[in-house]
């Protein structure tokens, strides 16, 4: 780029609103002069949310329009057609009121000499923009008052533009107008030129409505879009082709910025320096000594002190509103401009590999010898003892170990932008880092314990072209190094592994996802020496943040590991054998934090993690080989340990199928057969009983749970019924729902002390009931209610609830319970306030209440609301909320009493969601309805049904389960399938995608 400036295209003719403000800057004593303010002009009828405000602002600015005077405010009547003596003075300013005599004889008759716009239509007539119209005897009219209609202000526009060469498309891209029709050329034009992409009106079909008139809004936008400069995407490479920039953005210079001061709102620059600077531009930079984290703003006011500084206030901008088309999918390469990297005292950093020309000063691009945006090395050394008697000391033990890695950390940057005319389309911004990680640990004695040590912080600064326009990047990291160990040894252990991976993310017509894309591996080497046991992991954590123009968006981390349990076996009279089973992976994590607001879209205080492990090889290279043997360092040689044996697992007892349930808000739990628990999801109050981690969006284990039979989850609670009827729960505490008396939240199990002897346990939203063997119901946490309750209250502890007896089942919803005795009657208390007690009323019951007209009951469900019961004649019924189609009865009328669900029969199963409702039938399918708007009937579409509907593509199934707006089925072949709401990963594939059909659980990417 050889200009470092990139000036407007229309020049500045009309000064904006000029206020004399004296005391806004301080000026020297011999400066006899106020400082000058220029302020945005602006329209009352013009809000800043409206259509085209944009437009019109800039249009005021440039002198092209100073619209009407009404009694102290200004209106600019942006609905209102323009007609073509308007027109003319349109054009006239925005050529920059060219010099011009006008003639002394009018050329149309209907235009007089003097009369209002005269100098301008007759200089439209010179240029041959307007010829107007042919009324005989050697007669034209201009028709000054008629509006201008959509053809004829494409064919202003073309004249005006000096008729540029253009080959009309032998297709049209609007229905309405014909090849060949009045205006063709000038109307596909302006399409190509992307002055105007007319209206949408669906299946593909675009219309221009060439005979409607213009509007004063319209008109704004057309002539912006006009004015609108044209520059390559890529200098370098032509087949790049073109990107379209505002007609108000001024890419400022980095001599312009070298003694600037920029804040959040103000930039404060010498004044001979910011003369082309006015009100409403778009003020963009680089990374320059300025402005360190670059510049996109737009101005709001302009504070002139003659002879001195000029104060600019801003607010901040947004990457549309720069690069107003983009013409297609635009790649772009970051480009360096600096990095740095500031090691902890023991780190020693070498030399980079691959040197970059760096000019911190520098807006514009430059050469470099290097595609990464950073590329740094380091080695880093270190011996730690253990310590006995020091529960907080990093190792324990009699034994020391010498740890030593030697790391290389770089990376390259791409953006993908599709803009069209001030709309986003598509935006992505994907680093790729690329690690090196060579490990070292030398173990001698015997230790226990983890060893993290820090490496330093990594900053590098980068820059995406756009054109002229640059996106500054800034990338701030910090890398450390950590070992486990654990074992009694002799060992040397060494690995090396290079690791890349993409992190980033990409918006696309409305939907934000995040690419944390699965990593390749290189380079592998291992060494191993032992003369002992020993379990040993060395991993490099690299996380770090991207920012966009000085704003926090998008933090990742990306974790190589390598990982091997060393042991050593002697058989009688034979040498020492060993096998060490290696695994090398890679932990990715990635997340976008609140405020991203720059490529045209907001996430306001949207936050989500994403956590990935990939192990990409697995191998045993030292099975069966000899052990090197060290040189004794006494008489009596230390004995080889003895294995430890694994215990056996609880029994599972009576488990022959998985067991999948979801929680209240975006959370999954997975019972396998041999009774261990799975979970994904959400993690915000550690319900993923798997400690404080991020989210999942794959099932992963939850550790210290086995011998569990069944799962209940609660709001951020979850329980675990084990086949000894103990119970175990964790998650959120704020209730008192975990039933330990106390209300600390705990993000792994713990059991309920007091509670035995237990068959089932159904959730509430802050609460939990169980049923125990005997037929007793337990109850704890709030709003579980019951006959010995006084009040919607709290019980810390479970509590025996009275007059309930001879219970075979349990349900509950929010904030509702269900009790199925074994007489076959139903019984319910809690919340009524949509009938969901099925007592003809809807007052709340704190005493189990018998649900009316209902008798023969084999099975009941709660949701949110609704409540369902299988009858032992094989009909089904429910009653409750109904908003969305849940009771299956065809309307969406709510039911205080139950009734019949239609088109039911053949029932094996009812499931109660939050919304929706599942059938499971004997013939192995599942029906679903009620809300769908994020797919959870699992019909393929998003309709809301209010009768079951087949869930597609599902056969075989054995068992369906319901979370918040998903579902889940266990198929008799053991595999489960999902749909629905995935906006927190709870159908455990991998994605975030919402799925509206079934896909398989638990495999990562499952296809749509």
């Amino acid at each position: 780029m050889g200009v470092a400036v990139f000036r407007r295209g229309v020049a500045w003719l009309v000064a904006v609103v000029l206020v004399v403000a004296p005391g806004l800057l301080v000026l020297p004593a011999a400066v006899a002069a106020d400082p000058v303010v220029e302020n945005v002009v602006t329209f009352s009828d013009v809000p800043t949310e409206s259509q085209f405000a944009t437009e019109i602002s800039w249009l005021a600015a440039s002198g092209i329009s100073t619209g009407w005077d009404a009694g102290g405010v200004r209106q600019y009547r942006p609905l209102e057609s323009i007609a073509r003596d308007a027109m003319a003075a349109f054009l006239y300013r925005h050529a920059g009121s060219p010099a011009f005599t006008a003639p002394a004889v009018s050329p149309f008759m209907d235009v007089p000499a003097g009369a209002s716009f005269y100098k301008e239509i007759t200089w439209l007539a010179a240029e041959g923009i307007s010829t107007g119209w042919d009324v005989g005897a050697g007669k034209r009219e201009y028709r000054p008052l008629s509006p201008i209609a959509r053809d004829a202000m494409a064919a202003f526009l073309y004249r005006y533009a000096d008729k540029p060469a253009f080959t009309a498309p032998p297709v049209s891209p609007f229905v309405d107008v014909p090849a060949g029709g009045g205006f063709y050329a000038e109307i596909t034009w302006l399409a190509a030129s992307g002055i105007s992409t007319g209206w949408d009106v669906g299946n593909g079909v675009r219309e221009y409505r060439p005979l409607n008139g213009i509007a004063r809004d319209a008109m704004a936008a057309f002539l912006y879009r006009y004015a609108g400069q044209k520059a390559p995407a890529d200098p370098g490479n032509p087949a790049a082709g073109t990107v379209t920039v505002a007609p108000d953005v001024e890419v400022l210079e980095p001599s312009q910025l070298e003694t600037a001061l920029v804040s959040a709102d103000t930039v404060v620059l010498p004044s001979d320096q910011a003369l082309e600077i006015k009100p409403n531009d778009v003020l963009v930079s680089g990374v320059t000594t300025g402005t360190p984290d670059g510049l996109l703003v737009r101005v709001v006011q302009v504070v002139r002190d003659p002879g001195g500084n000029t104060l600019v206030k801003t607010k901040p901008a947004t990457l549309p509103e720069a690069v107003v088309s983009t013409g297609g999918l635009l790649e772009v390469t970051g480009t360096p401009v600096r990095s740095e990297f500031i090691p902890e005292p023991d780190v020693v950093v070498e030399p980079d590999a691959a040197p970059t020309a760096t000019r911190p000063d520098m807006a514009q691009p430059f050469a470099e010898t290097s595609a990464d945006v950073f590329n740094k090395s380091m080695t880093f050394k270190k011996t730690v003892k253990g310590e006995f008697g020091k529960p907080d000391a990093p190792l324990t033990g009699n034994g020391s170990v010498t740890l030593k890695s030697s790391v290389t950390a770089k990376a390259t940057a791409k953006m993908t932008l599709d803009v069209g005319f001030l709309q986003l389309k598509e935006a992505s911004v994907v680093v790729t880092p690329s690690v090196k990680a060579e490990h070292s640990v030398t173990a001698e004695g015997s230790l226990k314990g983890q060893v993290t040590s820090k490496l330093g912080e990594l900053n590098a600064w980068f820059t995406f072209w756009v054109g002229p326009v640059p996106v500054a990047v800034e990338g701030d990291a910090e890398m450390n190094a950590n070992f486990a160990l654990d074992g009694d040894a002799q060992v040397v252990f060494s690995s090396s592994q290079t690791v890349s991976s993409g992190h980033g993310f990409k918006y696309k017509n409305g939907s934000f996802n995040l690419v944390n894309d699965k990593p390749s591996t290189a380079g592998i080497q291992n060494q191993y020496k032992a003369s002992a046991s020993l379990t040993v992991r060395a991993s490099l954590d690299f996380d770090a943040t991207i920012k966009l123009y000085g704003v926090a968006g998008i933090t990742f981390g990306m974790g190589p590991y390598a990982t091997t349990t060393i042991t050593v076996t002697a058989a009688s009279g034979q040498d020492l054998s060993w096998t060490c089973p290696l695994e090398l992976g890679v932990e990715g994590r990635l997340g976008v934090t609140a405020g991203i607001e720059i490529m045209g879209f907001d996430l306001g205080e949207w936050e989500a993690t994403v956590t990935k492990s990939w192990p990409l090889f697995t191998a045993n290279p030292c099975q069966g080989t000899t052990v090197i043997q060290p040189p004794p360092t006494n008489p009596t040689p230390t004995p080889t340990p003895t294995p430890t044996s694994t215990p056996d697992p609880e029994p599972t007892e009576g488990i022959t199928q998985r067991y999948l349930t979801g929680g209240y808000r975006g959370v999954g739990y997975e019972v396998q057969l041999d009774g261990t628990v799975r979970s994904w999801g959400r993690n915000d109050s550690g319900q993923l009983g798997a400690g404080s981690m991020p989210w999942r969006t794959l099932p992963g284990p939850v550790p210290g749970l086995s011998g569990v039979k069944s799962i209940a989850g609660g709001y951020e609670t979850a329980y675990a019924i084990k086949s000894d009827g103990t119970v175990w729960a964790w998650g959120n505490n704020s209730s008192n729902q975990l039933g330990d008396g106390t209300t600390v939240s705990r993000s792994t199990p713990a059991p309920i002390q007091g509670l035995a002897d237990v068959v089932d346990v159904a959730a509430t939203y802050d609460g939990a009931i169980a049923l125990k063997n005997d037929g007793s119901v337990w109850a704890w946490g709030l709003y579980t209610l019951g006959a010995d309750a006084m009040s919607p209250g709290i019980r810390p502890v479970p509590q025996e609830l009275s007059g309930l007896q001879g219970v075979k089942a349990i349900a509950a919803g929010s904030s509702s319970n269900y009790a199925l005795k074994t007489d076959g009657t139903v019984w319910a208390w809690g919340e009524n306030g949509s009938g969901q007690l099925g007592d003809g009323t809807t007052t709340e019951r704190l005493n189990p209440t018998k649900v009316s007209n209902l008798s023969s009951v084999k099975a009941i469900s709660a949701g949110n609301g609704t409540a369902y019961a299988l009858k032992t004649d094989g009909t089904s019924w429910a009653w409750g909320d109904n908003s969305w189609g849940q009771l299956a009865d065809g309307t969406t009328t709510w039911r205080s009493l139950p009734v019949p669900m239609s088109g039911l029969s053949g029932v094996a199963a009812l499931e109660a969601g939050d919304g929706n409702g599942y059938a499971l039938m004997k013939d192995g399918t599942v029906r679903g309805w009620g809300y769908n708007v994020l797919g959870a009937v699992g019909s393929g579409d998003t309709s809301e049904r209010h009768l079951p509907t087949p869930v597609v593509g599902v056969t075989g199934a054995v068992a369906v389960s319901a979370g918040t707006g998903c579902a889940y089925v266990v198929l008799g072949n053991g595999d489960a399938l999902a749909w629905g709401w995935n906006e927190s990963g709870q159908l455990g594939d991998g994605t975030y995608q919402n799925r509206s059909t079934p896909v398989p659980f638990g495999v990562e990417g499952s296809p749509l």
